[in-house]
């Protein structure tokens, strides 16, 4: 709860600053199979997307301009954390699908099946 308090009282430009570098952690854990520190920064992840969208007109606006990050982990992170917002984000996660075999090209194909069969209702 006192990591929420935190959170909370940082802008917005700051919370998206935070997104990127947890984003980009993720990244370097994944790449070293650091599955406790990618676990880590995946929750905290998602502390900062619930906390921008509690924002007014849902902060999580601010984070469309990541769909053209040059990181995949943060151009993925950004893709699912506005699915809800923006057709710019699945076309970002169609932009990410077919790069291969990494977590990442993965988890956009396993997204955009479940978009497609209606398993997966972004919120």
């Amino acid at each position: 709860m006192k990591a929420q308090r935190k959170l909370s009282q940082l802008p917005t430009d700051q919370l998206v600053a935070l997104f990127v570098e947890l984003s980009l952690e993720m990244k370097r854990a994944d790449d070293w199979m650091e599955n406790g520190a990618y676990n880590r920064a995946h929750k905290k992840l998602r502390d900062v997307r619930a906390e921008l969208k509690t924002r007014p007109g849902d902060g999580r606006h601010a984070l469309l301009p990541l769909l053209a990050h040059p990181n995949i982990q943060v151009r993925l992170d950004a893709a699912l954390a506005t699915l809800a917002l923006s057709p710019e984000a699945e076309a970002a996660l169609r932009g990410i699908a077919p790069l291969g075999t990494a977590s990442q090209p993965f988890t956009a194909r396993d997204i955009l099946k479940a978009l497609d069969d209606g398993s997966y209702k972004p919120t």
